[in-house]
Protein backbone atom coordinates (compact mmCIF):
# COMPACT_ATOMS: atom_id res chain seq x y z
CA UNK A 1 0.00 0.00 0.00
CA UNK A 2 1.59 3.71 -1.13
CA UNK A 3 0.43 6.31 1.08
CA UNK A 4 0.97 10.15 1.82
CA UNK A 5 0.64 11.13 5.28
CA UNK A 6 -0.07 14.83 5.36
CA UNK A 7 0.67 16.62 8.58
CA UNK A 8 -0.60 19.76 9.30
CA UNK A 9 1.97 21.32 11.53
CA UNK A 10 -0.26 24.26 12.62
CA UNK A 11 -3.28 22.53 13.76
CA UNK A 12 -3.80 21.02 17.43
CA UNK A 13 -2.04 22.15 20.49
CA UNK A 14 1.18 20.21 20.40
CA UNK A 15 4.23 19.19 18.25
CA UNK A 16 3.25 15.59 17.45
CA UNK A 17 5.99 14.71 14.44
CA UNK A 18 7.47 12.24 16.74
CA UNK A 19 4.43 10.45 17.05
CA UNK A 20 3.36 10.61 13.57
CA UNK A 21 7.27 8.76 12.88
CA UNK A 22 6.30 6.16 15.18
CA UNK A 23 2.99 5.46 12.86
CA UNK A 24 4.49 5.73 9.73
CA UNK A 25 7.69 3.07 10.88
CA UNK A 26 4.18 0.72 12.64
CA UNK A 27 2.39 1.06 9.10
CA UNK A 28 5.81 0.12 7.20
CA UNK A 29 6.24 -3.70 9.62
CA UNK A 30 3.08 -4.01 8.06
CA UNK A 31 4.24 -3.52 4.03
CA UNK A 32 2.91 0.46 3.74
CA UNK A 33 5.24 2.90 1.86
CA UNK A 34 4.59 5.81 3.56
CA UNK A 35 6.06 9.45 2.77
CA UNK A 36 5.45 12.30 5.19
CA UNK A 37 4.91 15.77 3.77
CA UNK A 38 4.26 18.62 5.66
CA UNK A 39 1.69 21.75 4.99
CA UNK A 40 3.00 24.88 4.84
CA UNK A 41 1.82 29.10 4.20
CA UNK A 42 2.92 28.30 0.63
CA UNK A 43 1.45 24.26 -0.02
CA UNK A 44 -1.78 23.64 1.66
CA UNK A 45 -2.99 19.85 1.95
CA UNK A 46 -5.05 20.19 -0.86
CA UNK A 47 -2.30 20.28 -3.46
CA UNK A 48 0.00 18.44 -1.35
CA UNK A 49 -3.24 15.75 -1.75
CA UNK A 50 -3.17 16.03 -5.72
CA UNK A 51 0.12 15.74 -5.92
CA UNK A 52 0.39 11.67 -4.10
CA UNK A 53 -2.59 11.05 -6.41
CA UNK A 54 -0.99 12.10 -9.38
CA UNK A 55 2.29 10.09 -8.32
CA UNK A 56 -0.24 6.75 -7.90
CA UNK A 57 -1.33 7.35 -3.88
CA UNK A 58 -3.32 4.66 -3.00
CA UNK A 59 -4.15 6.43 0.53
CA UNK A 60 -3.74 9.89 1.52
CA UNK A 61 -3.88 10.03 5.11
CA UNK A 62 -4.96 13.46 6.94
CA UNK A 63 -3.49 14.10 9.93
CA UNK A 64 -4.43 16.96 11.67
CA UNK A 65 -7.90 18.15 12.76
CA UNK A 66 -11.25 19.15 10.93
CA UNK A 67 -9.63 21.31 8.37
CA UNK A 68 -6.79 19.71 7.24
CA UNK A 69 -9.61 16.65 6.66
CA UNK A 70 -11.40 18.64 4.79
CA UNK A 71 -8.45 20.15 2.58
CA UNK A 72 -7.43 16.33 2.40
CA UNK A 73 -10.57 15.57 0.92
CA UNK A 74 -11.13 18.04 -1.38
CA UNK A 75 -8.21 17.15 -3.26
CA UNK A 76 -9.48 13.25 -3.13
CA UNK A 77 -13.21 13.66 -4.90
CA UNK A 78 -13.96 11.29 -7.76
CA UNK A 79 -10.50 9.64 -7.25
CA UNK A 80 -9.36 6.36 -6.44
CA UNK A 81 -7.44 7.15 -3.37
CA UNK A 82 -8.75 6.67 -0.30
CA UNK A 83 -9.04 8.82 2.44
CA UNK A 84 -7.38 8.28 5.92
CA UNK A 85 -7.32 10.05 9.07
CA UNK A 86 -4.97 10.26 12.18
CA UNK A 87 -6.69 12.70 14.46
CA UNK A 88 -4.53 15.15 16.02
CA UNK A 89 -6.07 18.47 15.91
CA UNK A 90 -7.83 20.73 17.97
CA UNK A 91 -11.18 18.87 17.28
CA UNK A 92 -11.56 15.91 15.79
CA UNK A 93 -15.07 15.76 14.62
CA UNK A 94 -14.87 13.05 11.63
CA UNK A 95 -13.07 10.84 13.75
CA UNK A 96 -15.03 10.81 16.60
CA UNK A 97 -18.06 10.56 14.32
CA UNK A 98 -16.62 7.36 12.41
CA UNK A 99 -15.28 5.92 15.71
CA UNK A 100 -11.45 6.61 15.00
CA UNK A 101 -9.51 6.75 18.17
CA UNK A 102 -9.22 10.15 18.93
CA UNK A 103 -9.15 12.44 22.22
CA UNK A 104 -12.09 13.54 23.38
CA UNK A 105 -11.61 17.42 22.24
CA UNK A 106 -13.48 18.81 25.68
CA UNK A 107 -12.04 16.84 27.69
CA UNK A 108 -9.97 19.21 29.82
CA UNK A 109 -7.56 15.57 30.51
CA UNK A 110 -6.83 16.06 26.14
CA UNK A 111 -4.19 19.37 27.40
CA UNK A 112 -2.25 17.23 29.67
CA UNK A 113 -2.02 14.64 27.08
CA UNK A 114 -0.90 17.34 24.67
CA UNK A 115 1.38 18.72 26.49
CA UNK A 116 2.97 15.71 27.47
CA UNK A 117 3.49 15.07 23.69
CA UNK A 118 5.07 18.48 23.28
CA UNK A 119 7.56 18.11 25.74
CA UNK A 120 8.55 14.94 24.50
CA UNK A 121 9.25 17.06 20.55
CA UNK A 122 11.17 19.86 22.42
CA UNK A 123 13.05 17.31 24.18
CA UNK A 124 13.54 15.15 21.08
CA UNK A 125 13.72 12.01 23.43
CA UNK A 126 10.85 9.41 23.94
CA UNK A 127 8.56 9.72 27.46
CA UNK A 128 8.20 6.16 29.12
CA UNK A 129 4.29 6.91 28.76
CA UNK A 130 2.37 8.42 26.05
CA UNK A 131 -1.23 8.22 26.14
CA UNK A 132 -0.80 10.44 23.02
CA UNK A 133 0.94 7.37 21.41
CA UNK A 134 -1.14 4.96 21.75
CA UNK A 135 -4.40 6.50 20.39
CA UNK A 136 -2.64 7.60 17.62
CA UNK A 137 -1.22 3.77 17.13
CA UNK A 138 -5.26 2.37 17.61
CA UNK A 139 -6.55 5.46 14.83
CA UNK A 140 -3.56 3.15 12.79
CA UNK A 141 -4.99 -0.10 12.93
CA UNK A 142 -7.97 1.14 11.57
CA UNK A 143 -5.95 2.33 8.45
CA UNK A 144 -4.71 -1.31 8.84
CA UNK A 145 -7.94 -3.08 9.58
CA UNK A 146 -10.80 -1.15 8.38
CA UNK A 147 -12.75 -0.83 5.11
CA UNK A 148 -13.19 1.32 2.21
CA UNK A 149 -16.60 3.17 2.17
CA UNK A 150 -17.55 5.63 -0.77
CA UNK A 151 -19.32 8.71 0.92
CA UNK A 152 -20.93 11.57 0.10
CA UNK A 153 -19.55 15.25 0.46
CA UNK A 154 -21.72 18.74 0.27
CA UNK A 155 -20.38 21.07 -1.99
CA UNK A 156 -20.18 24.70 -2.07
CA UNK A 157 -19.19 26.44 -5.59
CA UNK A 158 -15.49 24.44 -6.10
CA UNK A 159 -15.41 23.52 -2.41
CA UNK A 160 -16.41 20.05 -0.86
CA UNK A 161 -17.41 19.51 2.80
CA UNK A 162 -16.85 16.43 4.50
CA UNK A 163 -18.80 17.06 7.89
CA UNK A 164 -20.91 20.34 7.61
CA UNK A 165 -21.20 23.63 6.52
CA UNK A 166 -22.48 26.66 8.88
CA UNK A 167 -24.90 29.50 7.77
CA UNK A 168 -25.01 32.27 10.32
CA UNK A 169 -23.97 32.87 14.19
CA UNK A 170 -21.52 29.28 14.76
CA UNK A 171 -19.60 30.91 11.36
CA UNK A 172 -19.55 34.56 12.96
CA UNK A 173 -17.68 32.51 15.56
CA UNK A 174 -15.44 30.79 13.29
CA UNK A 175 -14.27 34.76 11.81
CA UNK A 176 -14.21 35.78 15.49
CA UNK A 177 -11.37 33.12 16.87
CA UNK A 178 -7.89 33.34 16.48
CA UNK A 179 -5.32 30.55 15.65
CA UNK A 180 -3.59 31.72 18.78
CA UNK A 181 -6.74 31.28 20.61
CA UNK A 182 -7.43 27.98 19.68
CA UNK A 183 -3.87 26.57 20.37
CA UNK A 184 -4.13 28.37 24.12
CA UNK A 185 -7.59 26.79 24.54
CA UNK A 186 -8.46 23.87 21.89
CA UNK A 187 -12.37 22.95 21.54
CA UNK A 188 -13.15 26.07 24.58
CA UNK A 189 -12.22 28.53 22.50
CA UNK A 190 -15.56 27.40 20.28
CA UNK A 191 -17.33 26.89 23.54
CA UNK A 192 -16.39 30.02 24.56
CA UNK A 193 -16.21 32.57 21.60
CA UNK A 194 -19.66 30.89 21.24
CA UNK A 195 -21.16 32.55 24.53
CA UNK A 196 -20.31 35.52 23.97
CA UNK A 197 -21.43 35.66 20.33
CA UNK A 198 -24.47 34.44 21.92
CA UNK A 199 -24.97 37.86 23.38
CA UNK A 200 -24.68 39.69 20.41
CA UNK A 201 -25.74 38.18 17.07
CA UNK A 202 -29.87 38.20 16.20
CA UNK A 203 -32.27 36.29 14.44
CA UNK A 204 -32.44 36.73 10.46
CA UNK A 205 -35.14 36.95 8.10
CA UNK A 206 -33.59 34.35 5.38
CA UNK A 207 -35.38 33.41 2.48
CA UNK A 208 -34.26 29.87 1.15
CA UNK A 209 -35.01 26.28 -0.98
CA UNK A 210 -34.94 23.20 0.03
CA UNK A 211 -35.08 21.07 -2.94
CA UNK A 212 -36.36 23.61 -4.48
CA UNK A 213 -39.54 24.30 -2.14
CA UNK A 214 -39.39 28.07 -0.67
CA UNK A 215 -39.92 28.87 2.67
CA UNK A 216 -38.81 31.95 4.73
CA UNK A 217 -38.05 31.66 8.67
CA UNK A 218 -36.39 34.13 11.68
CA UNK A 219 -33.18 31.81 12.31
CA UNK A 220 -29.62 33.07 13.75
CA UNK A 221 -28.62 29.75 12.59
CA UNK A 222 -28.74 26.53 9.79
CA UNK A 223 -26.36 23.96 9.81
CA UNK A 224 -26.30 21.57 6.91
CA UNK A 225 -24.58 18.42 8.00
CA UNK A 226 -23.32 15.35 5.99
CA UNK A 227 -22.87 13.35 9.66
CA UNK A 228 -24.13 13.55 13.25
CA UNK A 229 -21.94 14.90 15.41
CA UNK A 230 -21.11 18.73 15.18
CA UNK A 231 -18.03 20.16 16.48
CA UNK A 232 -17.24 16.47 17.87
CA UNK A 233 -19.70 16.68 20.75
CA UNK A 234 -23.33 17.63 19.40
CA UNK A 235 -25.64 15.41 17.68
CA UNK A 236 -27.50 18.51 15.49
CA UNK A 237 -27.52 15.74 12.19
CA UNK A 238 -29.35 13.72 13.97
CA UNK A 239 -30.65 11.04 11.27
CA UNK A 240 -27.68 11.61 8.75
CA UNK A 241 -25.88 9.18 7.12
CA UNK A 242 -22.86 9.45 5.54
CA UNK A 243 -23.83 7.41 2.29
CA UNK A 244 -27.58 8.48 1.42
CA UNK A 245 -26.99 11.64 -1.30
CA UNK A 246 -28.71 13.76 1.06
CA UNK A 247 -27.83 16.73 3.62
CA UNK A 248 -29.67 17.23 6.89
CA UNK A 249 -30.30 21.02 7.21
CA UNK A 250 -31.21 21.93 10.96
CA UNK A 251 -33.08 25.43 11.41
CA UNK A 252 -32.53 26.73 14.99
CA UNK A 253 -35.45 29.51 15.52
CA UNK A 254 -35.23 32.95 18.43
CA UNK A 255 -32.34 34.89 19.22
CA UNK A 256 -30.20 36.03 22.46
CA UNK A 257 -28.36 33.89 24.95
CA UNK A 258 -30.85 32.56 26.22
CA UNK A 259 -32.32 31.11 22.94
CA UNK A 260 -28.76 29.77 22.28
CA UNK A 261 -28.75 28.29 25.55
CA UNK A 262 -31.76 26.75 25.16
CA UNK A 263 -30.94 25.12 21.74
CA UNK A 264 -27.84 23.68 22.65
CA UNK A 265 -29.45 21.86 25.91
CA UNK A 266 -31.84 20.56 23.31
CA UNK A 267 -29.25 19.35 21.07
CA UNK A 268 -26.52 17.99 24.04
CA UNK A 269 -29.89 15.82 25.54
CA UNK A 270 -30.74 14.38 21.89
CA UNK A 271 -34.28 16.16 21.90
CA UNK A 272 -34.41 19.14 19.58
CA UNK A 273 -36.10 17.09 16.90
CA UNK A 274 -39.11 17.26 19.35
CA UNK A 275 -38.54 21.15 18.99
CA UNK A 276 -41.13 23.25 18.01
CA UNK A 277 -38.39 25.94 17.62
CA UNK A 278 -36.04 23.90 15.52
CA UNK A 279 -36.74 22.31 11.86
CA UNK A 280 -35.29 19.80 10.85
CA UNK A 281 -35.09 18.54 6.87
CA UNK A 282 -33.45 16.29 3.99
CA UNK A 283 -32.69 17.30 0.68
CA UNK A 284 -30.15 17.14 -1.81
CA UNK A 285 -29.87 21.00 -2.55
CA UNK A 286 -30.40 23.89 -0.48
CA UNK A 287 -30.52 27.77 -1.75
CA UNK A 288 -30.05 30.90 0.58
CA UNK A 289 -30.96 33.77 -0.85
CA UNK A 290 -28.46 36.97 -1.12
CA UNK A 291 -30.71 38.96 1.50
CA UNK A 292 -29.28 39.54 4.17
CA UNK A 293 -25.77 38.75 3.57
CA UNK A 294 -24.78 35.96 6.80
CA UNK A 295 -21.29 34.25 7.40
CA UNK A 296 -20.66 30.95 6.08
CA UNK A 297 -17.82 28.51 7.16
CA UNK A 298 -17.15 25.13 5.67
CA UNK A 299 -15.75 22.20 8.21
CA UNK A 300 -15.05 24.94 10.65
CA UNK A 301 -13.09 27.04 7.88
CA UNK A 302 -14.48 30.78 7.40
CA UNK A 303 -15.85 30.45 3.53
CA UNK A 304 -17.19 34.09 3.08
CA UNK A 305 -21.26 35.21 3.08
CA UNK A 306 -24.50 34.22 0.89
CA UNK A 307 -26.13 34.18 -1.03
CA UNK A 308 -24.90 30.39 -1.73
CA UNK A 309 -25.83 27.15 -3.65
CA UNK A 310 -25.06 24.15 -1.35
CA UNK A 311 -25.00 20.61 -2.61
CA UNK A 312 -25.07 17.17 -2.59
CA UNK A 313 -22.02 14.82 -4.01
CA UNK A 314 -23.27 11.28 -3.82
CA UNK A 315 -20.40 8.79 -2.86
CA UNK A 316 -17.33 11.30 -4.18
CA UNK A 317 -14.86 9.96 -1.57
CA UNK A 318 -13.20 6.87 -0.79
CA UNK A 319 -12.71 6.47 3.18
CA UNK A 320 -11.41 4.34 5.40
CA UNK A 321 -13.62 3.35 8.14
CA UNK A 322 -13.15 1.12 10.85
CA UNK A 323 -15.42 -2.57 10.29
CA UNK A 324 -17.60 -1.57 13.19
CA UNK A 325 -19.64 2.22 12.69
CA UNK A 326 -21.91 3.97 14.95
CA UNK A 327 -25.44 2.29 14.10
CA UNK A 328 -27.26 3.66 11.42
CA UNK A 329 -24.79 5.69 10.00
CA UNK A 330 -24.02 3.77 6.77
CA UNK A 331 -27.76 3.98 4.55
Amino acid sequence: MKAELIYNPYSGQASVRRELEDVSDYLGRHQWQVNISETSLLTGATELTRRAVSKGADVVIAAGGDGTVNEVANGLVNTRAALGVLPVGTTNSWALQVGIPALNPINPGTRVVKMFAGIEDRIEQALPVNYYRNVLQKAADVLLKGRIVPVDAGIIGSRYFLMWAGIGLDAAVVENISSRGKKALGSWAYVLNAVGSGYRYTNSQVSLKLDGKKMSVNTPLIVVSNIRLYGGIMAIGAKACVNDGLLDVCIFKGSGIFSFARHALKVLLRRHLRDPKIEYYQCSEINVEPSPSLPIHVDGEAFGKTPVLIKVAPRSIRTILPKDLPENLLA
